[in-house]
């Protein structure tokens, strides 16, 4: 056992965080190490969550036309990918996928816009409505994610009955220059900031695979602390033919769980995500993104690439003894 892992991990478990150099030490590690890492990023996880984890879908409620130009969407005008496109989607197709989530499992839905922001105050209003509906009709807790927010903007979501918004801030603040051109990174901390103040909670992670280095994965691990953030989801790039990253070799599985535990150092105590990319980049090694921190998963697809099979998912949390938190107010 590896005694210096041990050590950062109690001072993660008594003081809910580590220092950079610590949370760069264990990004470093190699060998026989790893598992060491991994086991006490269990640990952390068992003592904070115990063994519930929850599971998460989401909706392309808008798609495609995306004026922004990052580098791994598939959804930009920027880029020649194909994908189907369409404009905001009317509540029966909302209610559907509701449906879909609540047999899958989920506690959650996230509806999704394509775009810098929701510029059509018509949209608005058909995203408020739908809202209104689930959080007073279903067992679903409403969730979002809908670009750039304004004061006026979160407010009114809050109102509708809107819990939780997802804004990512992707990578580093160093790096992101080279992942998007057509909007800032303050930007997005600005859009964290006015959600939070609404009142919303907010779900806001990162994108790995992308080019970046060590350096700005500990970055943007560190900002969202910073934050405060309530979720972290953890994706990892899918290659999408087309966009600048077409050719990119998505990360080794090792490498990806390496990060998931080092984000469970640091922020021991959030929940911890695995999102879109997941099967590209663990393969066979799904199932470990548990015992190297994480406490919730997406489930089903994303927006332009499939998922797992969710019955498949489902299957893998019940042989790992995991139990799934099916409602947004169950404790963990």
């Amino acid at each position: 056992m590896n005694d210096q892992v041990k050590e950062i991990a109690c001072y993660s478990l008594l003081h809910g965080t580590i220092s950079r150099d610590n949370a760069l030490y264990l990004m470093q590690l190699d060998g026989d190490g790893v598992y060491d890492l991994f086991y006490w990023a269990n640990q952390i996880r068992l003592r904070h969550f115990g063994h519930s984890v929850k599971a998460c879908s989401i909706v392309s409620a808008k798609q495609g036309l995306c004026t922004e130009d990052c580098s791994f969407c598939s959804q930009s005008t920027r880029h020649q990918t194909g994908i189907e496109e369409f404009p905001l989607i009317g509540s029966p197709e909302i209610l559907d996928a509701t449906s879909r989530a609540e047999q899958a499992g989920s506690s959650s839905l996230g509806m999704v816009t394509s775009g810098h922001s929701i510029r059509n105050p018509q949209d608005l209003d058909k995203i408020g409505k739908a809202i209104e509906y689930l959080a007073k009709n279903t067992h679903i807790q409403p969730h979002g994610s809908f670009g750039m927010l304004t004061k006026e903007s979160a407010e009114t979501l809050v109102k509708c009955g809107l819990k939780r918004i997802n804004h990512n801030l992707e990578t580093s603040e160093a790096f992101f220059p080279k992942v998007c051109s057509t909007h800032t990174y303050q930007e997005r901390i600005n859009t964290i900031r006015v959600a939070k103040a609404a009142g919303l909670e907010i779900c806001s992670g990162a994108i790995f695979g992308i080019g970046e280095g060590m350096e700005d994965r500990l970055e943007v691990a560190f900002a969202l602390k910073m934050l405060d953030v309530d979720v972290v989801p953890l994706n990892f790039l899918h290659p999408i033919a087309g966009t600048p990253l077409e050719g990119s070799v998505p990360l080794t599985p090792m490498e990806s769980l390496k990060i998931i535990s080092v984000f469970r150092f640091v922020l021991p105590n959030k929940e911890i995500k695995i999102a879109g990319g997941r099967e590209k980049n663990l393969r066979d090694l799904q199932s470990w993104m548990f015992y190297a921190g994480a406490n919730s998963m997406m489930i089903g697809n994303y927006l332009t690439t499939k998922g797992r099979k969710v019955d498949d998912d489902l299957q893998m949390i019940k042989d790992l003894a995991l139990e799934l938190q099916t409602k947004p107010g169950d404790s963990a």
